[in-house]
């Protein structure tokens, strides 16, 4: 399976960040006219990269960054020749010639020069080869690869910024008039303090690669004087502070406390995000009574390597969700903390398999209960056309901008509606079901108008038994997806009848898995058309992506409610 497309069309930051929430391995072929390039992807991650202009060769990135000489080099090709060996970084670090940092240094300096040159890529063509067993079709031979990936969407990240440097140097972006100064600056959206100057940097050049407008103030004494000049203001910026830094007369070093306490005595509503590597019980207390907007957990020293950076994507993730509340509720808020941690707490003692007190089973009940109770009025939101769509399916850019939605659902039935408007985009026919033991319930659908004068009341009313032989019941057994001929089984036939009744030309059932459990399952086909299925991979990569959405909105609204308690 493959994701081809056209660089006019999607970019390759919007490119990578697909590939990086997905989490697929293979290989991204990129190719414009004199050029061809490519970058090898494992779990969604960055580990090597090349251009037929500037080809990999280990050795030769050696000798250009002055870590071997030529003749270390000769006798360094002298081993990776008589051994045969594919892998020639693995007999580089085993001699004894050459220094394993400067190796890593090399390589990443090659990469990050390749991968970066690659965003100036306006028009071209690429070609994602994803594969189950990225070993079967990469063999790195001669070429380099990263020791510690890379993470897209940081990658993504510094591209575009990297790409905005050189339209500025070369005189393509204007500096703003003078007199246009104070105007801007009072539609600053973040404001950053913070110890770490590489944090701040960094958190700086990511929102601002974002579209937002950020500003970094030097201590609490600047932030407190500009605070006081735009108190007047309709709205504020939000302010991401460090929860430890130095207190403006010395006396300690929790300058975020100070910073929520100088701002209750000044009667000014301004939303803070308080970062901090500590995640103390008392001290998230006293930020809750001093109105924090959000306490967020950071690593204890910054570096652009995993897994930090993953968890500064994170709290960026985190940060412009939080402001993006913030603008919808009119830049007013509650103050609470908010989002400390993700990860749901254990319920008790495991059960056994099947146990219906399970806990992965109650998870998964809890869902689509939820689902149930929100998705029963939206079915307006649904197509209600069989109407005839292209053989060329729009499936790549309706993935990015399907994933651009998903990113923040307003409640766990928005997703299911994303799921069947994509899908809505592919195929003719198509109904999500929740899944109930043995049994599967009618939740929505598409495309069955043809058949039933009232399609959404007769799939509401659904509830189909699971013969373990048709294609749903072997989607639910071995939970993966199928696109396949439906078998003259009965249970296939049952179910086509349920639905219908026309026998479809091929048929494709996938599943949406919460807590490593089927919580719903979407069947989709081209009736009354007579033709198959077009490939589906953007539809799975989508799929994937909702089931990781569904479940952490679930665990955050546990999470609140356990606060509130």
């Amino acid at each position: 399976m493959s994701l081809i497309g056209s660089l006019e069309d999607l970019a390759l930051g919007d490119i990578l960040q697909i590939l990086s929430l997905s989490r697929r391995s293979g290989i991204l072929y990129l190719t414009r006219k004199g050029e061809e390039g490519k970058i090898v992807f494992i779990d969604g991650q960055i580990i090597s990269a090349a251009t037929s202009t500037s080809p990999n060769d280990i050795l030769d990135l050696l000798k250009e960054k002055g870590s071997i000489d030529a003749a270390t080099a000769e006798a360094l090709n002298g081993r990776i020749t008589a051994g045969g060996n594919s892998d020639a970084k693995a007999v580089v670090l085993q001699s004894t010639l050459v220094n394993a940092d400067s190796v890593e240094d090399a390589i990443q300096a090659y990469m990050n020069n390749v991968i970066f040159r690659f965003f100036a890529w306006t028009e071209g063509n690429f070609d994602f080869e994803i594969t189950e067993n990225l070993k079967e079709v990469y063999q790195p031979q001669r070429e380099a690869y990263l020791a510690v990936p890379l993470n897209p969407q940081y990658v993504a990240i510094e591209g575009a910024r990297k790409t905005d440097e050189k339209h500025r140097d070369q005189g393509l972006e204007e500096e703003p008039k003078d007199e246009f100064r104070d105007q801007i600056r009072e539609m600053e959206e973040f404001i950053i303090v913070d110890q770490s100057a590489d944090s701040q940097i960094f958190l700086k050049e990511s929102l601002e690669s974002r579209g937002f407008r950020t500003s970094v103030m030097a201590d609490l004494n600047a932030l407190y004087e500009y605070l006081d000049s735009i108190k007047d203001s309709p709205r504020f910026p939000m302010i991401v502070a460090d929860l430890t830094m130095p207190k403006t007369k010395g006396e300690g070093m929790l300058g975020g406390m100070e910073l929520l306490t100088w701002l209750s005595e000044h009667k000014l509503k301004v939303p803070v995000v308080l970062l901090s590597s500590v995640n103390n019980e008392e001290v998230l207390k006293e930020a809750h009574l001093n109105g924090v907007y959000a306490y967020l957990k950071k690593p204890k020293k910054f570096s652009r390597t995993s897994p930090d950076i993953d968890q500064y994507m994170e709290i960026l993730e985190k940060v412009t969700t939080l402001f993006r509340q913030y603008q919808e509720a009119g830049f007013t808020f509650k103050s609470g903390v908010r989002e400390v941690r993700l990860k749901a707490e254990p319920a008790g003692p495991a059960s056994a398999p099947g146990d219906e007190e399970d806990t992965g089973y109650r998870f998964v009940q809890d869902i689509t209960e939820e689902l149930t109770k929100e998705f029963k009025d939206e079915v307006e939101l649904l197509p209600e056309t069989t109407e005839q769509r292209a053989d060329t399916s729009p499936g790549l850019l309706t993935l990015k901008s399907m994933i651009d939605e998903l990113i923040n659902p307003n409640f766990t039935g928005e997703v299911t509606l994303l799921i069947m408007r994509f899908a809505s985009e592919l195929l003719n026919r198509g109904i999500l079901f929740l899944v109930a033991k043995n049994k599967i319930k009618g939740l929505g659908q598409f495309g069955l108008e043809a058949f039933f004068d009232n399609p959404n009341v007769v799939v509401k009313k659904m509830e189909i038994e699971v013969d373990e032989q048709s294609i749903i019941g072997k989607v639910l057994k071995y939970k993966v997806s199928l696109k396949e001929a439906p078998e003259q089984t009965d249970g296939n036939k049952k179910f086509i009848q349920q639905i219908g009744g026309e026998w479809p030309v091929e048929s494709y059932v996938v599943p949406l898995l919460t807590a490593n459990r089927v919580a719903a399952i979407f069947y989709g086909d081209n009736v009354p058309l007579r033709k198959k299925i077009p490939d589906m991979t953007t539809f799975e990569i989508f799929m994937s992506q909702a089931s990781v959405i569904m479940e952490k909105a679930y665990l955050e609204r546990i999470l609140r409610e356990r606060k509130d308690e």
